[in-house]
């Protein structure tokens, strides 16, 4: 995606992951130097690029956040950025700030535009360490391409948490990023506005309400970067999804429709009513999540095979349980908050079901890179 943006095309992506994972710290499936390697080995010469690629270590995630911003106002550069602790790395393409973070001023991060390159999609040939075919790109056949990841929602709480990368002893917070450092102004972290008060979920109803003025706040309706998928589009049945990994946090997905398909999500905090983010699809869907009917029409007498030798257990009727919401945290089967799960529980043991249908007996850490 990187590569792409600046000029050097669409590469292979069996080639791209190789030249990563041979120039990696062990126990990395892409790490920092991997990364930093196969950008600078691939990047085009003069003029189409005229720069090239460092490792960015911050401590602080508002020092590592305003490195990415000066990559972007000055160079338009995309970054790469790890993201989800050490476990998975995106793309920020572009950001949204109060006013220009220009010498002198003094400004905020509304939010990041990136390129998360997840779910996966086909591709003939899947590059390793992956188990599912994954094209990894930005948009229609290669992916998703347009996220809106708010400073004060997904930025901070899901995706830039930072990790201690190269044993510091503390989170680092990494991205690999052009070397120039022109000045920037002053940056300002300030809180959020609390639409609800945190004592009790907020409604659907209310869900649907906030995304329409959070909408019209960051201007996601009018926003280039989302390739118009937020444009004249109204909200649909909100869906709540509890994380697994952190404890009584919840969001609502809200489906942004227009002409009876989803072509967006938004998301909102399911307890204080902030904005999280929004995401745009590449294709228009009737729903890119399943229905809990469908779910249960796909899982009921059938046989689920638990893996390490533990045998099938057969989903009977009126013997599961079936959870009353959807459920997520950053795993290897799910990178995006966008795509969560449907969890059913027989006996001791949890099921999962993806939001295409697919059944998972256990979720697995995403491990590094």
């Amino acid at each position: 995606m990187i590569l792409d943006s600046i000029g050097a095309g669409i590469l292979d992506q069996n080639m791209l992951y190789n030249m990563n994972h041979s120039h990696s710290a062990p126990g990395w499936a892409t790490s920092p130097d991997g990364l930093n390697y196969t950008l600078n080995q691939l990047m085009p010469p003069p003029p189409t690029f005229n720069s090239f690629f460092i490792i960015s270590a911050s401590n602080t995630e508002p020092d590592g956040s305003q490195e990415i911003v000066r990559t972007l106002y000055y160079y338009g550069v995309a970054t790469g950025t790890l993201v989800e602790g050490c476990g998975h790395w995106i793309a920020v393409r572009g950001v949204q700030t109060d006013i220009e973070p220009a010498p002198g001023n003094s400004y905020t991060i509304q939010g990041f535009w990136v390129n998360n390159p997840w779910p996966p999609t086909p591709s003939p040939a899947p590059p390793p360490p992956h188990s599912d075919p994954d094209a990894c790109g930005t948009g229609g056949i290669r992916g998703i391409a347009n996220e809106y990841a708010p400073y004060n929602g997904f930025w901070k709480s899901t995706y830039f948490t930072g990790c201690d990368v190269y044993g510091v002893g503390h989170s680092q917070f990494v991205s690999v990023c052009d070397p120039r450092r022109p000045e920037l102004g002053e940056l300002r972290v300030r809180g959020e506005e609390r639409r609800a008060s945190g004592d009790k979920l907020i409604s659907s109803k209310e869900a649907i309400e906030i995304a329409r003025a959070a909408m019209l706040t960051h201007g996601l309706h009018e926003a280039e970067q989302s390739s118009g998928a937020l444009r004249n589009t109204h909200p649909g049945t909100p869906v709540l999804v509890q994380r697994l990994d952190k404890p009584d946090t919840f969001y609502y997905l809200v489906p942004m429709q227009r002409g009876g398909a989803s072509t967006a999500l938004i998301s909102i905090d399911g307890l204080y009513g902030t904005l999280n983010g929004a995401h745009g699809f590449a294709e228009a869907a009737r729903s890119h999540i399943i229905s809990r009917e469908e779910v249960l029409n796909l899982m009921l007498n059938q046989a689920v095979n638990l893996g390490d030798r533990l045998g099938g257990v057969v989903i009977r009727e009126g013997a599961l349980c079936f959870y009353p919401t959807m459920v997520w945290r950053p795993c290897w089967e799910s990178r995006s908050p966008y795509y969560p799960f449907y969890q059913i529980t027989v006996g001791g043991r949890q099921i999962y079901i993806g939001y295409d249908g697919t059944v998972y007996p256990v979720l697995h850490d995403l491990g590094k890179g």
